[in-house]
């Protein structure tokens, strides 16, 4: 049996859909609520197929997170390789609004589409079919790209519609999580898959994939007991950070804050593999973006609603080139930001990354599968952290598993 479908048996498949894209099946939601591939169709693959799979699949290979030289001073132990950082938001109030934090990669994508640089958008929206869930689409339309604004807390499988740009050549725009992202890095970089098309690689700062069951329990706090009558359904945007709203067939909505949505039930539903994930910041991508956060006196996210603000990273001199361009061009409507900034913007990462080691111990040490990681990178983030919190936080892990 290939690598990858052992990674699909032993449950530690985060859903990206690379796999399925080779034969061009449909996504399925597991018992847990989360997307995977059909095992039985990708049985048929060829050698060199499973091969390319193998190669590039986020259970099997993790992140391709950097140990940073100390000495590069475009490289950040914390957050990465970068070579711009600042906030941003879209000059177009309405993009901006409907947006997370800002619009920025509404207002990238829809830059690049327009100006000519990429010839078509790989985005995620909502499905009209189930509106708590996602579809990803391939767009040369500009005028479909605002339906992708916005954050969305569901499962989602970007790479798996892959195979409607292979062989294509032309340059395209694929936005997606991390993981999403560095596994087309891997695909690309390795030359075994794509080699005519060139791709503009934009990512988002994720914190993990929330599934459909935790959906169906946020539609619940709302007071909808039927996810049938939901006709359309946002987590985040039209303001920052938006309010979860669903609009019932009556016409009536519900509604709660994000605080609520996220903090105090999606995030309790991610992909165990999240857990362990240690790109929850777009290391692999040309341009990543996340909400710019203004924190309250003792540090935490003030959630109040603003105007939006993204935080926006250019990771590669692709990245680099083009957010200039789309700043110059008036695009995007930026102000410069120092790297240190970001830990007071982006707590919930900061923590994450610190406590990533000894969470991956943890599951070690129960025997559990993970993928490979780059360990000194991942002792390079617990920097400033006690060994009792390290202790803490393995144990606590243990429990968690348990």
């Amino acid at each position: 049996m290939s690598e990858f479908l052992k990674v699909i048996k032993n449950g530690t498949c985060i859903g990206c859909g690379y796999c399925s894209s080779f034969t061009n099946s449909k996504m399925q939601f597991n018992k847990h609520g989360f997307l995977e591939p059909e095992i039985d169709e990708l049985k048929a693959l060829s050698l060199s197929e499973s091969t390319k799979i193998d190669h590039s699949c986020p259970g099997l290979n993790g992140a391709d997170v950097v140990a940073c030289n100390e000495k590069d001073n475009n490289c950040d132990y914390m957050w990465g390789k970068y070579n711009f950082v600042g906030t941003a938001y879209s000059s177009d109030p309405h993009i901006r609004h409907l947006g997370s934090s800002g619009g920025a990669i509404t207002a990238i994508s829809s830059w690049l589409l327009k100006s000519g640089r990429v010839n078509s958008v790989l985005n995620t929206v909502y499905s009209n079919k189930e509106p708590i869930s996602t579809e990803s689409k391939i767009s040369n339309n500009l005028d479909e790209l605002p339906d992708g604004a916005g954050s969305k807390y569901s499962p989602s499988s970007p790479l798996s519609i892959l195979g409607g740009l292979r062989g294509k050549g032309g340059v395209h725009a694929i936005i997606g999580r991390p993981c999403d992202i560095s596994t087309l890095r891997r695909a690309i970089e390795s030359s075994n898959d794509f080699c005519k098309e060139k791709f503009v690689l934009i990512a988002f700062f994720c914190a993990g994939t929330p599934s459909r069951k935790g959906n169906e329990e946020l539609l619940e706090y709302i007071g909808i007991d039927n996810p049938e009558e939901v006709i359309k359904f946002r987590h985040r945007g039209n303001g920052w950070p938006g309010f979860t709203t669903a609009i019932l067939r009556d016409g009536t909505s519900k509604q709660c804050t994000y605080n609520e949505a996220w903090g105090g039930i999606l995030r309790r539903h991610t992909n165990a593999l999240c857990k362990i994930c240690p790109d929850g910041i777009g290391e692999q991508a040309d341009i990543v973006a996340a909400d710019a956060w203004y924190g309250d006196s003792g540090g935490y996210p003030d959630f109040d609603e603003k105007d939006g603000r993204s935080l926006l990273i250019s990771r590669s001199e692709v990245g680099l080139s083009l957010v200039k361009a789309a700043i110059k061009e008036g695009a995007l409507i930026s102000e410069p930001l120092s790297i240190r900034e970001i830990d007071a913007m982006q707590p919930g990462q900061l923590n994450r990354r610190k406590q990533l080691r000894m969470r991956v111990l943890a599951f070690k040490f129960l025997g559990r599968k993970t993928p490979s990681y780059n360990l000194s990178a991942l002792k390079k983030y617990e920097r400033g952290m006690s060994r009792v919190n390290k202790i803490k936080v393995f144990f606590k892990t243990l429990k968690k598993i348990i």
